[in-house]
């Protein structure tokens, strides 16, 4: 049986501090804002929990936020993640690893798929949003350059 704390070593390769940079796509999948910033990954003593500290300008607006990540479901092979913002909102997501060495990370109205490269120096993200009528359109794309 695999341990939550041996689970979790999936996400070993995005552990790190990250340079951010990336853009907001409207609805058409034009650009309407830059995003610039930091991502950190951190390991919690015990190894069951991973903390996840962004700090980005998304445009004019600066965006703080924390989330955990972890409680690994055996049954479901997924991971809980739970994120609080500077103003106060609250979002829950499953993580789901796939074979390749991505992550999707579904979400109330949103997705992504979250791409580490084999030699963790860069990761890529592609978000969707989920539209009134039910379809997906892209949302953000960001790139991640590991700083340590």
């Amino acid at each position: 049986m695999t341990t939550p704390a041996h689970a979790m070593r999936r996400f070993e390769a995005i552990i790190g501090r990250w340079k951010t940079s990336g853009v907001v796509l409207d609805e058409h999948g034009r650009q309407t804002m830059n995003i610039d910033g930091t991502d950190e990954y951190e390991w919690m003593a015990g190894g069951r929990w991973i903390l996840h500290r962004v700090d980005v300008m998304m445009g004019d607006a600066h965006t703080r936020a924390l989330e955990l990540i972890g409680d690994y479901d055996s049954d479901a092979g997924t991971y809980a993640m739970r994120a609080f913002d500077a103003s106060g909102a609250y979002s829950t997501m499953t993580a789901h690893p796939n074979d390749d060495g991505s992550w999707r990370f579904d979400g109330e109205g949103m997705r992504s798929i979250l791409r580490p490269s084999e030699d963790r120096s860069f990761m890529s993200a592609l978000w969707e949003r989920e539209t009134g009528t039910g379809t997906w359109v892209s949302w953000m794309r960001m790139d991640f350059s590991a700083i340590d």
